[in-house]
């Protein structure tokens, strides 16, 4: 099994760079999928709205395009809520919601939490009361 690292899906989503660009599409064509891990596409959206300043839309449509991709193996049920809830929710940090939602589907919700904002809005958050 192979691997994609956030650079590598940066490059591929952005194009900025294209020979490198061209590098992750002929990796993509090869035999197997690459794995992307969540931890890649959360760097990916931090880098996204940071450097790139991208708004959630934009940030969203590229998320999308990666869990369209068939060369990529990522998990897609668990990314489709978490890009759903950070359209719904702009107050909400992607990070916030990804914990949330991964909560939910690893069943080790209830995610405490001592943010008020997070467990108003995502199913399977409780805050932390004392």
């Amino acid at each position: 099994m192979r691997s994609l690292d956030a650079n590598g899906l940066l490059r591929w989503l952005i194009g900025d760079v294209t020979a490198q660009a061209v590098a992750v599409q002929r990796l993509m064509d090869g035999p197997d999928q690459l794995t992307v891990t969540d931890a890649c596409l959360l760097e990916v959206v931090f880098v996204m709205q940071g450097p790139y300043k991208l708004d959630r839309t934009q940030v969203a449509l590229a998320l999308n395009a990666v869990l369209g991709e068939s060369a990529f193996r990522v998990d897609v049920m668990l990314w489709q809520g978490v890009i759903a809830d950070y359209l719904k929710y702009p107050k909400l940090s992607v990070m916030d919601v990804y914990q949330a939602h991964k909560a939910q589907a690893d069943s080790a919700a209830p995610l405490y939490t001592f943010d008020r904002k997070l467990a108003n809005q995502q199913v399977g958050a409780m805050v932390i009361e004392g």
